[in-house]
């Protein structure tokens, strides 16, 4: 038991570094090559998924799950932020099966963070139904909380 437990913290830091590594400094500049190594563990509370516009694109912020409310610095400034869907679906790529990833959207974050959440918000509904199937096609499981 120790030694699975032993390996299981070895992949959740190994998976942190990559995530590290794969961001982008101040969201610019095409950030495809990075997402080649990137690897991600099965988390046992899955993934949440966080999503704000950027000029005419969005960027797409993954944060571990957890038992408390992250904070806005978090969503943002954290490690693990793509821009564009392109580089969405590429992460999404490297989630493992029946994976879950709640999309966090502006009622959620209203009803928790009431005013303190900036523009974190879904995109277009188009967007949002084309990031479902492809999940879907993924065996990924995407809750959308709107």
């Amino acid at each position: 038991m120790k030694k699975a437990q032993t390996a299981f913290c070895i992949s959740l830091i190994v998976a942190s570094f990559l995530f590290t590594t794969c961001s982008k400094e101040n969201n610019q500049g095409n950030n495809t090559s990075k997402l080649d190594t990137l690897t991600i563990s099965h988390s046992m509370k899955g993934w949440e998924l966080y999503s704000w516009p950027n000029g005419n694109d969005w960027n797409y912020s993954f944060l571990e799950g957890t038992n408390r409310v992250k904070t806005y610095k978090e969503v943002t400034e954290n490690k693990i932020v793509f821009t564009g869907i392109d580089s969405l679906r590429m992460v999404l790529d490297k989630f493992p099966a029946k994976e879950y990833i709640f999309w966090i959207g502006r009622g959620w974050l209203s009803d928790i963070w009431h005013e303190n959440y900036g523009n974190l918000s879904l995109p277009d509904s188009n967007t949002v139904n084309e990031i479902k199937s492809y999940c879907i096609k993924r065996d990924l499981i995407l809750v959308v909380n709107e």
